[in-house]
């Protein structure tokens, strides 16, 4: 009878013919085990990524694994709201149930139920972090972050309505783009909101900008590796949307890593979120200063196309930073 051919029989020496079926299929496992172990730590040599240990991102998991949930199917698309427990969110219900919703109360314990953040600092920023931590391997294929509030004063449309920007939103120009800063206005961020490398050099006394003169130390811990960049600027105010591809492009260890140092930093809360308000477009790929031309920005993320210049001029206008008491009031509607 012809034998059939198997490569692993030459990997057997004349002096293991006498060896028993059974021993040989332990061999045969031990062999394939190793090769596996072996591709394995190529796989972990190549990654670009390795600042933090495998095992210490498995001891953050074993230590808190209530925060990691799972989902069978990710949904399309989802917002990421951080509010705290005297908001009032009944208006995401009403207006936005094609969504799936994920509302951070940052203040609420963790034995009260419901989504929180492990330690209330760095306002929004602690709450987005946190978000990208317990669905970093169940991510949908946009998330939004926004602030718990449905009419702000930074929110770029005529009624400063959230619900408007969320409904005329882009999705397809998102996962395109990676990263999308729901501001197209320049008024506060751009051209230049930062001068890190000047700050740096000559450390003056700026008692009215305190997050200018904190910047160039805390962007150091931030992108350890990265040039203090001469200019920052970008639309504020820390509400955009990602891709999960973008948001993948970073290792999950380098989330938990950025997650520390809003934990540990010693600044009040309004400036550590501010100093990763002015970073958000930089941590997902973007150049320092990053803003896009509105009229082309406006067409690409809302639609909003072969706006004029007095269109654009009347798109977004600066009321201060409190919307008139009672805002949008009786005569005007957010339709």
């Amino acid at each position: 009878m012809r034998r059939l051919y198997s490569p692993l029989r030459d990997c057997v020496s004349p002096r293991d013919a006498s060896v028993s079926p059974r021993s040989r299929v332990f061999i045969y496992l031990g062999i394939a085990v190793t090769l596996l172990l072996l591709s394995y730590q190529l796989i972990l040599d190549r990654s670009p990524n390795r600042g933090i240990s495998w095992t210490a991102i498995q001891d953050i998991v074993a230590g808190d694994d209530e925060r990691f949930v799972l989902d069978d199917i990710p949904a399309d698309k989802e917002l990421v709201l951080a509010a705290m427990q005297a908001s009032n969110m009944s208006w995401v219900e009403e207006h936005l149930s094609h969504w799936k919703v994920n509302i951070y109360r940052a203040d609420a314990k963790h034995e009260d139920g419901g989504l929180t953040v492990p330690v209330n600092k760095g306002n929004e920023a602690m709450v987005y972090l946190t978000y990208i931590i317990d669905r970093y391997w169940s991510l949908p294929e946009v998330s939004v972050f926004l602030h718990g509030g449905r009419y702000q004063w930074h929110v770029d449309n005529p009624l400063y309505d959230s619900v408007i920007s969320i409904s005329h939103l882009n999705l397809a120009f998102v996962q395109e783009a990676g990263y999308v800063n729901l501001r197209c206005a320049w008024t506060v961020g751009c051209p230049t909101e930062l001068e890190p490398a000047r700050y740096l050099r000559e450390r003056p006394e700026d008692h009215g900008h305190p997050t200018a003169v904190e910047y160039p130390d805390r962007f150091m811990e931030l992108f350890p590796r990265a040039e203090v960049p001469e200019i920052v600027g970008t639309p504020c105010c820390s509400q955009f949307a990602l891709s999960k591809k973008k948001i993948h492009e970073q290792s999950l260890e380098h989330y938990v890593r950025l997650q520390r140092w809003l934990m540990e930093t010693n600044l009040d809360a309004g400036i550590s979120g501010r100093i990763l308000e002015y970073s958000w477009h930089m941590i997902f790929g973007k150049p320092a200063q990053y803003c896009l031309d509105q009229r082309k920005c406006y067409c690409q993320t809302y639609g909003y196309c072969n706006m004029t210049d007095s269109e654009i001029q009347k798109q977004w206008v600066w009321r201060g930073l409190q919307l008139p008491k009672g805002w949008p009031g009786q005569n005007q509607t957010a339709e």
